[in-house]
């Protein structure tokens, strides 16, 4: 009977395996050699420990898998206080799965904490900056990236009813063929939008107006229709992208309830967190941030300069447009039944701005620049973005702000847009139902669960020839026949997840020592705000006059042209303080001097005429936040 026991435990586990999602191969997986969260936190709580004195790892806040949103402060021990010295903001893996982010913002802490006391230029700039850095901003979203199944997405874990049909998550993709991984499904059907290309089969291009009808094809991602609405994956796991969450040009595409700018728990820690003002400071100590490097799918440093929005969208379903004549019939703020509709109004315009002030062109163009110059990246691909970290950093914050991709096709690499005929996308999933419903979810797909294999549009040749040629042959799932319970015959493949969104680990220290001296080099720029020695001219024996002049020693001006309209930035103050008010005078002037801004290499003079007995002192403090902090002196009249 022991041994019967035996045999059949034995059978259950052997079945059990092959019921297991299969492997990736170890030289397929694409998170080979990236850190997930346990592995992330040790290696930032290693580097904190490396040097005490100039790093403080905190938590800005908790997702809502509770996992903490690392910050790691690196400061020199010269020099004025972390919080007085120009700060730059670093953050990097905003949605969940461009986890190169990360891995470069980690290199960069490791690159500075290293080479302090060693490197002259890195002691030097750590003396005189901050550097506050958020490697990953959407740890639950960037874990999917270490799952034994792997599919992007780049939201995070948020569940959302994403049909209206008041359930969450309950219709999400399959790995049907059991590679480990989620791709794509191509279906023969005669209402499709997509054929085979001839001179590759891999790719799929979109319909032309003379295709046969017996060789179109719709794309499904891979999956099954769970709830029997004859969608395909409609709603899966939940979650927003961080990236597209943030309070300018704020419009997401993806739908379900609690959709609204700053949403998310991780986009409120980071406003936080640059915003907050502390009571026991009697301040908003990271209001020293001057500036804002990211890593994110968006660049505004290879794919061009300055910041240009993408256009919003906001979900809407099927069926819902604007009133119509016949609603002015029912009673509406106190008019009866039967009075004549008032006439609609015009759309409202928005307010917000949607392009690079024309007074920081110039700081944009010559970053980019420098950036080309320092990781010799000359090229790179973006979409427009929106709701953005990038925008609302410039638009809102007031300062200057970067993005890398760090990952996508290169100038050599890339071709001419294609033609409406050309096509050329890796299709998005299509929605097999009714018309108006099938178009709604169409609409929203673009969102959270956008991956690279959508935004790719255009590119897929490419790819395809980066893949032939430079990565043997690695990272197109061949199409495979596989009898769908629901669709019939379809085929299976498509590109394999993430391998156009994160480069293979051996790059990653080349990109983070790369984009450690750009950040260097770009927080070396900010303003530096400083004072000369006060000149004092006796007018007669009881009058005095007092010259300050204050300087812009920087490459950046103190505050952006954008900066000068948000007014978030605080002014230049410059204070006298007089040793006896009674028998010291201001003849004319105020003894507080507010300035604005000052432009790279300006200089601004003030002049007092102060009736005063000799000898008398005057304190003299400038304060500038984001230049360098407070400075003072004190002057005798004589």
């Amino acid at each position: 009977m022991r041994n019967l026991s035996k045999i059949t435990l034995t059978l259950l586990l052997l079945f059990s395996l092959f019921l297991l999602p299969a492997a990736i191969p170890a030289d397929d997986n694409p998170s080979a050699g990236y850190n997930n969260y346990q592995a992330l936190t040790n290696a930032l709580k290693q580097v904190a420990g490396q040097n005490t004195k100039i790093t403080k790892l905190t938590s800005i806040g908790k997702t809502l898998k509770g996992r903490d949103l690392w910050m790691l402060r690196v400061s020199g021990v010269k020099g004025p206080s972390p919080f007085e010295k120009q700060a730059l903001l670093i953050c990097g893996n905003l949605e969940g799965d461009h986890v190169i982010g990360s891995e470069v913002a980690l290199g960069i802490a490791k690159y500075l904490v290293e080479q302090y006391g060693k490197d002259e230029k890195v002691t030097r700039v750590l003396d005189t900056r901050t550097f506050y850095i958020i490697p990953r901003l959407n740890p639950d979203g960037a874990e999917l990236f270490f799952n034994s199944t792997l599919q992007e997405y780049s939201g995070n874990l948020k569940p959302r009813d994403e049909d209206y049909d008041w359930l969450v998550d309950e219709d999400g993709p399959e790995d049907l063929n059991g590679d480990g991984m989620i791709t794509q499904m191509r279906v023969k059907d005669k209402e499709g939008d997509w054929f085979i290309d001839d001179k590759d089969p891999r790719l799929m291009k979109k319909k032309e107006a003379d295709t046969p009808l017996d060789k179109l094809y719709k794309i499904y991602t891979e999956g099954i229709d769970n709830d029997g609405d004859e969608l395909y994956n409609e709603d899966g796991q939940g979650g927003f992208n961080i990236n597209r969450n943030f309070p300018h040009n704020f419009g997401y595409n993806p739908k379900g309830l609690g959709v609204y700018a700053a949403s998310e728990l991780e986009t409120q820690a980071l406003i936080d967190f640059m915003t907050r003002y502390v009571p026991e400071q009697k301040t908003q100590p990271h209001k020293n941030i001057c500036g804002v490097l990211l890593f994110s799918k968006f660049d505004n440093l290879a794919a061009g300069t300055g910041i240009e929005c993408g256009t919003p969208t906001f979900p809407q379903p099927a069926g819902v447009g604007r009133p119509t004549a016949a609603m002015g019939m029912v009673f509406m703020m106190g008019r009866r039944r039967g009075a004549a509709a008032e006439p609609q109004l015009p759309p409202p315009t928005d307010p917000q701005p949607k392009k690079t002030n024309s007074g920081d062109v110039n700081l944009f163009t010559n970053v980019s620049k420098e950036y080309k110059e320092i990781t010799d990246i000359q090229s790179a691909q973006s979409e427009k973005p929106a709701g953005s970290l990038l925008e609302w950093a410039y638009f809102q914050f007031g300062v200057p702000a970067f993005s890398a991709n760090l990952w996508s096709l290169r100038q050599e690499e890339q071709r001419r847009p294609p033609t409406k005929k050309e096509g050329g996308a890796q299709p998005q999933a299509v929605q097999q139902t009714t018309r108006d419903r099938a178009a709604m979810f169409r609409q929203f797909q673009m969102g959270a669960r956008a991956s690279a294999q959508t935004q790719a549009s255009g590119n897929d040749e490419q790819w395809l020839k980066w893949i032939d040629e430079k990565n043997e042959g690695k990272g197109f799932v061949k199409w495979t026949k596989f009898n769908h319970k629901q669709l019939g015959e379809v085929e299976i493949g498509g590109f394999q997840p993430y391998l156009r969104v994160n480069p293979p680990a051996d790059q990653i220290p080349a990109l983070s020592k790369s984009h450690a001296e750009f950040a260097l080099s770009l927080a070396s720029q900010f303003a530096e705000i400083t004072m000369d020695e006060p000149e004092v001219k006796k007018l007669s024996s009881n009058l005095f006059e007092l010259k300050i002049n204050i300087r812009n020693k920087g490459k950046f001006p103190y505050v952006t042209a954008m900066g000068q309209r948000t007014r978030n930035i605080n002014s230049i103050m410059l204070r006298l303080k007089f040793e006896d008010d009674k028998s010291m005078k201001l003849f004319g002037g105020n003894k507080r001097n507010d300035t604005s801004s000052l432009d790279a290499g300006a200089e601004q003079e003030f002049k007092w005429v102060i009736i005063s007995p000799p000898g008398k002192r005057i304190d003299v403090t400038l304060w500038a936040m984001n230049g360098g902090g407070t400075t003072k002196k004190t002057v005798v009249l004589k």
